[in-house]
């Protein structure tokens, strides 16, 4: 009560005006720093965002590059099967077994073929090989290196059988051509064993060379829609 007795004291619930208006004016004094501050944020994280995408495709077209390069090369090395060294193998190993097979059907008695591959004797498969050894084999697409890894498997076997075929000719046959056909003929009439499995060997070869210079060939329409 108040001292006169006349009643309760009142108490004052009214706010404390100066420590608001305080208050705001904190928020006044921040606001705009705060917003600064976010400005500049955003703005350092478009320009390194900006530095990593030109970065990445920098990296992309690196990337790109090398692996264009790996089909040419590709290219290249399989263009040998499928349009020069390859079908001018094929061409000469056919004239000789033709000749033979005319001249056998004849009754007469020649020469077996006498085919020599002018070069090496094997495919050349460096370009795959030393794609495979530097790794840069895995910037090929995931189908395509199968289907390469596969027709290097079997031009590396044609590889094989070619060094048969001349291993075989070289102490069966080529020595012995100046001698003439009783080399190579028994005095019954027939071939001999050894010439015989010559003549078949270049069979096989022909054949099995044949058909790689066709996968050559599809393999490199392959790397032309790959390019």
């Amino acid at each position: 009560m108040s001292e006169d007795g006349a009643g309760p004291d009142l108490v004052d619930l009214t706010p404390d005006q100066p420590a608001a208006s305080s208050d705001q004016g904190r928020r006044n004094r921040f606001g705009p720093l705060l917003s600064k501050i976010a400005l500049e944020l955003f703005i350092v994280f478009i320009g390194v965002s900006a530095a990593f995408a030109v970065e990445n495709y920098r990296d992309a077209r690196n990337e790109d590059a090398r692996r264009q390069a790996v089909y040419r090369a590709l290219d290249r090395e399989l263009k040998q099967m499928a349009e020069t060294h390859g079908p001018a193998l094929q061409r000469q190993m056919t004239e000789q077994l033709e000749a033979w097979d005319k001249a056998t059907a004849r009754g007469e008695k020649p020469l077996p073929p006498a085919f020599k591959m002018p070069d090496a004797e094997r495919p050349p498969t460096g370009v795959w090989d030393a794609a495979v050894a530097s790794g840069t084999i895995e910037l090929v697409e995931p189908e395509l290196k199968f289907e390469l890894a596969r027709f290097y498997i079997r031009a590396n076997s044609v590889g094989d059988l070619a060094q048969r075929y001349s291993a075989a000719a070289q102490q069966d046959v080529w020595p012995h051509l100046g001698e003439g056909p009783s080399a190579f003929w028994e005095q019954d009439g027939q071939l001999s064993d050894a010439s015989a499995a010559h003549v078949q060997r270049l069979r096989d070869f022909r054949e099995r060379q044949g058909r790689l210079g066709e996968e050559a060939k599809l393999l490199r329409a392959q790397l032309k829609r790959a390019d």
